[in-house]
């Protein structure tokens, strides 16, 4: 008997809670047939301001071309913008002259890189104009997408049809995205077949829709209280300038804990790691290796080439030696010390020697490819550098360096990385560099289907409770409400 069969007939009593009475086959596709439709794009027409400057104003008022309306793009051509995502400031959602919601560039930003999948990531960066600009690359076109409710699920795609007696109004506010612009709108409609088209014109809707709302709070220690209603799935908070080391947060509802105080660890990682598609890339400490220079890698060269890299003046010092002053002291030049930070790592590695003048001094253990490492513990003025230790050998920390000579015209005989672990400085989905905290209510505060919410409409007193300068901000909820279509106008069942 074949090892398969055996494994067919191995049938025991515990797998009949896996397999007795057997509801779906792995080995017949099923499939379920839909409805009859089409999809279009098509561009808007603006009233305002039409090119992107700060403060400038535009309202568009969506036409009724397709029976429902799903994804809204912002366009603009460019080959000089640079920060394509600051070009929607402000956008604010309009049906029959009430206001149902309103985004910001922040929020934007916080949810891109919250919800993007890796896959997806960079190529949202290169459709906002955020990499591959100025000329450099094929990139000459932002493309900004909104995130209303409707916009990113096409069962919430907005039925201008049953909504003939209310107009659909997009309210913007323009940014600065690094270059003059004139923005343009386009709308993804879609069209129903005769039938799903009578039904969605003659009855009523209830849509359940996600609103977003925003606190501003101070830099300052103690209880920031939020101001927010309805069933909250999540809150988000974004630092100004960067939490300093032993911040902490906790939420109190009515005077009670709502969880134990945690540090910012806990908001920046855990909870994007539990919750959400993607944890944000600033948030991540990273070990990075990066050349000190323009070019990947900075050679190390002699004290008359005018070296990259220098050490501090020393007595007795040769034009054929790079002396380390006490072996914990080097000088750089300004545009390689502007690239080190203190607690980066600096290695060396030997990429070449010389029978008549070896790379290194004392002469012990060394050969090609050897690698030597310190750490940056100060840096002072523009050029000095001190480190932690002397350059100390990788697995022998015995031999260390007191002198380098690379010889007259060097070039090449060494080479110098950096090693740092720190927090990216900027954004996977766009440039925002600021950290990015999350406390979700919800198993998947991502998917519409509610998993979770906590309703601050029946709370007197919610306050989060800062622990430590955190830089101040601006705190986020994402709240459900439910929108009423009948009659051909719309409008929210329950306001603040």
């Amino acid at each position: 008997m074949g090892g398969g069969l055996m494994q067919l007939v191995a049938y025991g009593a515990q797998d009949i809670y896996l397999t007795g009475n057997p509801q779906i086959t792995f080995f017949k596709v099923v499939y379920r047939r839909h409805t009859n439709f089409s999809m279009e794009t098509i561009r808007q027409t603006l009233n305002g301001t039409s090119t992107s400057v700060i403060t400038g104003n535009a309202t568009c008022t969506i036409s009724r071309n397709g029976d429902l309306v799903h994804k809204v793009y912002v366009v603009a051509d460019s080959s000089t913008a640079n920060n394509g995502s600051a070009l929607v400031y402000e956008v604010e959602l309009e049906i029959g002259g009430q206001r149902i919601d309103r985004h910001y560039q922040e929020w934007n930003e916080v949810w891109n890189e919250l919800s993007t999948d890796e896959s997806k990531a960079l190529a949202l960066k290169s459709m906002q104009c955020e990499v591959g600009t100025g000329g450099s690359g094929a990139v000459e076109t932002v493309q900004i997408p909104l995130n209303f409710w409707f916009c990113r699920n096409p069962g919430l795609a907005l039925p201008l049809i049953a909504l003939q007696y209310h107009e659909v109004k997009i309210k913007f506010t323009w940014g600065n995205a690094g270059a003059s612009l004139n923005p343009e709108v386009w709308c993804d409609y879609i069209y129903l077949d005769t039938d799903e088209r009578r039904r969605f014109a003659q009855v009523s809707h209830e849509y359940l829709i996600e609103q977003l709302q925003k606190e501003t709070y101070t830099s300052t220690a103690g209880d920031k209280k939020l101001n927010f209603n309805h069933p909250v799935k999540e809150l988000v908070w974004v630092n100004d300038t960067g939490g300093a080391e032993g911040v902490k947060y906790q939420l109190k509802l009515n005077g009670h804990d709502r969880f134990a105080e945690q540090t910012k660890e806990y908001f920046m990682l855990r909870q994007p790691f539990d919750h959400h598609t993607a944890v944000p890339k600033q948030n991540l400490p990273v070990s990075a290796q990066i050349g000190l220079s323009n070019n990947t890698i900075s050679n190390l060269t002699a004290l008359s080439d005018g070296a990259e890299m220098t050490p501090k003046d020393a007595a007795g010092a040769s034009s054929n030696e790079i002396t380390v002053a006490g072996g914990t002291a080097l000088k750089v030049e300004t545009a390689v010390f502007d690239d080190i930070s203190v607690g980066d790592t600096l290695v060396l590695v030997i990429s070449a020697l010389d029978a008549s003048n070896d790379a290194f001094l004392p002469t012990a253990s060394r050969a090609v490819g050897d690698v030597f490492f310190a750490g940056v513990s100060a840096k002072s003025g523009t050029q000095d550098i001190t480190l932690s230790t002397k350059f100390t050998k990788l697995g022998s920390a015995n031999t260390q360096l007191d002198t380098i000579d690379v010889g007259t015209g060097g070039q090449g005989r060494c080479f110098l990385h950096k090693v740092s672990n720190t927090s990216q400085s900027e954004a996977r989905t766009s440039k925002l560099s600021k950290e990015i905290n999350v406390y979700s209510f919800a198993l998947k505060p991502e998917e519409h289907q509610p998993s979770g919410t906590c309703n601050f409409s029946r709370i007197d007193n919610a306050q989060l409770k800062v622990t430590g300068s955190d830089g101040g901000g601006r705190i986020y909820a994402v709240n459900y409400n439910v929108l009423r279509i009948m009659s051909g106008m719309g409008g929210l069942a329950y306001s603040n």
